[in-house]
């Protein structure tokens, strides 16, 4: 399934920007089975290709979502000890999470860099990769406002719970 990801995963994300909850829930469930049939380098690069420059932050926060899983499983070590230019655009695309105009979006931004963050090689990448003032921007929102919440989204938190 990996020749026909990309094309399979611009489909799928586009579904989930539908306002039709029902098409919206099948496409999440058809992306996350993709993403679980596909290699996991695949499917960072088909994730981050198909869905982080998206116009639509809709598009973007589901992207953000089911890469963070991915970022998850593959975890920081493997992430950072890639080749310098894949990483160096891996970090781009998740500092413009981290960014993001949708609070959802900079929620799993900022969760997928502090999983990056914990990785005892991040820091130095960063400072090399980065222009200072994102990375003091970035860096300074994740430290102060964390991610205390690591269950639930910040969308989530003001709803009441019958």
């Amino acid at each position: 399934m990996d020749q026909e990801a990309e094309e399979i995963a611009r489909c799928l994300l586009q579904k989930m920007a539908d306002t039709n909850e029902f098409i919206q829930r099948a496409a999440g469930q058809s992306l996350r089975a993709m993403v679980e049939n596909v290699t996991l380098a695949r499917s960072l690069v088909v994730l981050t290709s198909a869905g982080v420059y998206h116009r639509n932050p809709l598009i973007r926060k589901y992207a953000a979502e089911h890469l963070s899983a991915v970022l998850e499983q593959i975890g920081a070590e493997k992430l950072l000890s890639g080749t310098r230019d894949s990483t160096d655009m891996l970090v781009h695309n998740l500092v413009r999470l981290a960014q993001d105009s949708n609070q959802d979006t900079r929620f799993y931004g900022r969760k997928m860099v502090n999983i990056l963050m914990a990785n005892t090689k991040f820091d130095a990448f960063l400072k090399q990769s980065l222009p200072s003032y994102d990375l003091q921007k970035v860096m300074a929102a994740i430290k102060q406002q964390g991610i205390e919440d690591n269950d639930e989204l910040p969308s989530a938190k003001g709803r009441k719970v019958l």
